[in-house]
Formats: structure tokens, C-alpha cells, sequence
């Protein structure tokens, strides 16, 4: 089977990499001629959590040079604001049982199936960290599982091959409910981009501070709200993130145990990885604050649930953005008398 990969930055060019190296058809979608000589003549060098290892891909700079070729397998790893528009370019190619993957942060699966089809479109539930050093580099800074689903819990064959595809970059389950995955996705994207975002700190480092702990306490608090009043059932995120503990947060042992338990993901998980928001914003582009915090704070407001740390969280960054607030731990402070004295 043929697949296509659209994107190959942290994300992408990580899946790239493993699956080719397993012995997969990839080719490589890229977004200019440039990037497409580069990955030709070197290939892609991908560093860190897995080891060291090299793959050369067939690269198209285009659609336009894609000509008359049919993929199995679409995979989708630009970020949000691209997925709709690249989705779209991508039908003439597709065939009628391709699978189109969305490798975006937050719960996208909905849109994507409104362009491909719901027979079509795969959710995915990404549980690995990457940072892209330069177009042929990329450091794998942290493991963990993927989950991979269709709305309605539509099951083809075809969703068995990628499963397997995948498990070559991690261990991909297939879920009949792939939104609860991805909001457990999401609550702890919320809570590292927002606090890496505002403090300039990565969250092995920034998570020293009282202050920051309880800042990711409450993000992920509010999350939870917010699922509770949309029907989302939320299953902890890795081994040992148990949203629910967080409805019992009142309860001082309850609250104690949270906080060990943030404390030991930060530092060992999430140590050195800097998350997509301080990425963004160290290179003078714009976040995807709003389908992380701006999510929780648009469903709280639609379903009646107040969020007033996420809905603060996402004007701080857009300020950042706007550079009208500068990037430091001192922005903490803006949560004095709310979350700690």
C-alpha cells in the first residue's frame, strides 16, 4: 500500500522516518522545492528516544507534481490552521477506501471526515514529543502510545494496516471512541503549552514552582469540568495522569497526591521538552493556543461551565503574540488571588 505524508516537521517527519525504516511505501508531501531537495539529497536524521537512524523518501513539492497517483494512506501532520485546506487539496488522489489521518493537536476528526468522508477520516491520539533542529533533523524527545480511531467507530481492514504502521513509532491501539482519547490529549497539551507559553520554561524545570503546579492543577481542573457537562468519560493520559483524581481536588490528601503525581510527569516525561506554544512564539509565529485552552474555554462558555484560568491563559498568549506582554515566569503572578495567595 502507498501512503502519503503531508508535513514533515517534528510530528510527520518522526512517522516518516520509523515507518519507512520498517519497510512502508512513504512518500513526502513537502511545502516548498526547497524542503523537497533537502529530504531528497539527506534524507531525513532522526535523533533522540529511539536512537539514531536515517531514511531517503520520494518528495513531491506539490500537489501540482503529484500527477495521476492514488494513495492507500494519507497522513496529515501540518499543524490545525493548515489541516482543512490540505485535506481538501489532497481528494483528486485519494481512494475510494484511502484513510486520511489527522496528526493535529486537539479534536479535529469531525472536520477532517466533513471533507474526506466518515468512511474516510481517522482520529489520532499522538504520545510523543519532537522538535525539528533544521528540514532534515529531528529529535524524538519523548515516548509513550497512540491511539488511532473513525467516527461512529467505523472499523475497515485497511485501519488494521495502519495500526501496525504505526506501532513502528509507538503502541498504537485502535479506540471505537477515539474523542476521549484525544480530550486526554488535550487537557495536558493545555496545561504544558500554556504554562511553557507564559513562563518561557519548559515544564521539568518551571514545575519547581508552587505557583506553576497549581497553574497546571487548575487547567487541567477546568478541563475536566468541561468534559463532565459535554459527556466526555476521560481516561488518564499515560500511566499515570488519573484525571478524575482532580473532581476530588477539595479533599487536602485527594489535592496532595495530585500534586506528587504532576510533579513526577513534569520531571520525567516532560523534563526538556519544549512544547508547540514556546516554539511558536520564540519563532515570532502564532500558536494553536486556541484548540488547547481556547477549546476548554469555548465549550465551558457554550456548555455553562465557568473557565477562567484557560479563558485568561489563551488572551495572555495572544498578547504574547501581539508582543504586548513579554514572555516570563513574573506572568504567574497574574493568577495571585485566584490560585494561590
Amino acid at each position: 500500500m502507498k501512503t502519503l505524508l503531508i508535513g514533515a516537521g517534528a510530528i510527520g517527519g518522526t512517522v516518516a522516518v520509523l515507518t519507512k525504516n520498517a519497510g512502508y511505501d512513504i512518500s513526502i508531501l513537502c511545502h516548498s522545492e526547497k524542503t523537497k531537495s533537502e529530504i531528497e539529497a539527506n534524507g531525513i536524521n532522526l535523533l533522540g528516544a529511539k536512537g539514531e537512524s536515517n531514511a531517503h523518501f520520494c518528495c513531491y513539492a506539490s500537489v501540482n507534481d503529484i500527477k495521476d497517483e492514488k494513495f492507500d494512506i494519507c497522513i496529515i501532520a501540518t499543524k490545525y490552521s493548515a489541516m482543512a485546506q490540505t485535506a481538501e487539496s489532497i481528494l483528486p488522489f485519494l481512494k475510494e477506501d484511502s484513510l486520511v489521518v489527522g496528526m493535529q493537536n486537539g479534536l479535529c476528526t469531525d472536520e477532517l471526515a466533513e471533507i474526506v468522508g466518515r468512511k474516510r477520516a481517522v482520529g489520532c491520539m499522538l504520545g510523543f514529543g519532537a522538535t525539528r533542529n533544521t528540514a532534515t533533523e529531528i529529535n524524538m524527545t519523548s515516548l509513550g502510545e497512540m491511539y488511532i480511531g473513525m467516527p461512529d467507530g467505523y472499523h475497515p481492514e485497511k485501519l488494521d494496516y495502519l495500526r501496525n504502521m504505526l506501532d513502528n513509532v509507538l503502541p498504537t491501539t485502535i479506540s471505537d471512541n477515539i474523542t476521549r482519547q484525544q480530550y486526554s490529549k488535550l487537557i495536558i497539551n493545555s496545561c504544558i503549552n500554556a504554562t511553557a507559553g507564559i513562563t518561557g520554561k519548559t515544564l521539568g524545570v518551571i514545575i519547581d514552582d508552587s505557583r506553576a503546579g497549581k497553574l497546571f492543577l487548575a487547567i487541567a481542573r477546568e478541563g475536566m469540568n468541561v468534559a463532565k457537562a459535554m459527556g466526555i468519560n476521560v481516561p488518564k493520559y499515560g500511566k499515570l495522569l488519573e484525571y478524575r483524581l482532580l473532581m476530588l481536588m477539595d479533599n487536602a490528601p485527594y489535592n496532595a497526591i495530585c500534586r506528587m503525581i504532576v510533579k513526577l510527569v513534569a520531571k520525567i516525561k516532560y523534563a526538556d521538552v519544549k512544547p508547540s506554544t514556546l516554539q511558536s512564539l520564540e519563532r515570532n509565529e502564532l500558536t494553536e493556543i486556541d484548540i488547547f485552552n481556547g477549546y476548554i474555554a469555548s465549550k465551558g462558555k457554550e456548555f455553562g461551565v465557568e473557565t477562567p484560568v484557560n479563558s485568561r491563559l489563551t488572551e495572555m498568549i495572544h498578547e504574547i503574540e501581539r508582543k504586548e506582554r513579554a514572555i516570563t515566569p513574573d506572568n504567574l503572578n497574574e493568577f495571585k488571588g485566584i490560585l494561590f495567595k
